[in-house]
């Protein structure tokens, strides 16, 4: 998982070292405290021609980036199997002042998830001799070649109460909590979507979200599309099919749903 807040040289430089890792996947994660940037992100990301690197937007409603990294990395290592490498880029200014301001948020980060097992986190630095670094599209800096499937994932217990859940949608009259959702099980569920996964152009149409109502969380899979309109980070819906596995999480494939 590569963390990564805008499109520039310092995520090219993690996402080039990321592939060097050969991991079983391998995606950049974003975590949302601005709607506009990050829409205009995933847009460009859409855009960049990268091959097989999904983006994935995740909710931080309450701009808390260090819980919501720990959250989102905890879930990953939920099923006990999983070892996660975090890339963190990490960029070098000339000055003092410009690095304590953009060093405290990344050190809190890589400080509270190397303390998770099976977790790993990594800065990448890259050097910027200018000023203002400027935005370059991710097609034009990262070598184009195969990508070998491999992110790193590990294991611990997930929070009952994930970061900005909304325990009043999961109770809607008719729904059953997340937590209650089994394999092979018919449910309607309710909740808000804390993250959306955004993949290439080039790859097989699939919108990926993740689903939380205050007790769990579980992946709902649109398959054969890339977005569905009103549906984003933030979203609240009923979602209603079969409980299977995608990606080796508790998932619902193509679900009927209902936005709220």
């Amino acid at each position: 998982m590569v963390f990564v807040d805008r499109l520039d040289m310092a995520s090219a430089r993690a996402i080039q070292y990321a592939r060097s890792l050969t991991p079983d996947e391998l995606r950049a994660v974003h975590f949302v405290l601005d709607e506009d940037k990050a829409h205009e992100l995933a847009a460009d990301w859409a855009r960049t021609g990268l091959q097989r690197i999904p983006l994935e937007l995740v909710e931080c409603p309450d701009r808390r980036l260090t819980r919501a990294a720990v959250e989102c990395v905890v879930r990953e290592l939920a099923d006990g199997e999983t070892e996660v490498s975090v890339l963190l880029p990490d960029r070098k200014y000339r000055g003092l002042w410009h690095r304590i301001l953009h060093d405290k948020t990344a050190d809190a980060i890589l400080e509270q998830l190397s303390r998770l097992p099976h977790a790993n986190v990594t800065s990448v630095p890259f050097h910027l001799d200018a000023d203002e670094p400027a935005k370059v599209p991710l097609s034009t800096l990262v070598t184009r070649r195969r990508a070998t499937s491999h992110a790193d994932e590990g294991l611990e217990t997930p929070e009952p109460n994930p970061a900005g859940a909304d325990p009043a949608v999961g109770s809607l009259p008719g729904t059953t909590p997340i937590i209650g959702a089994t394999w092979r099980t018919r449910v309607i569920l309710a909740g808000r979507v804390r993250s959306v996964r955004v993949a290439p152009l080039h790859d097989a149409p699939t919108l990926e979200l993740v689903l939380v109502d205050g007790t769990g969380s579980i992946s709902v899979v649109f398959l054969g599309r890339r977005e569905i309109a009103g549906i984003g980070v933030g979203s609240r819906m009923i979602v209603e099919g079969t409980v299977g596995v995608h990606r080796s999480h508790l998932a619902i494939l193509n679900p009927s749903y209902q936005l709220l």
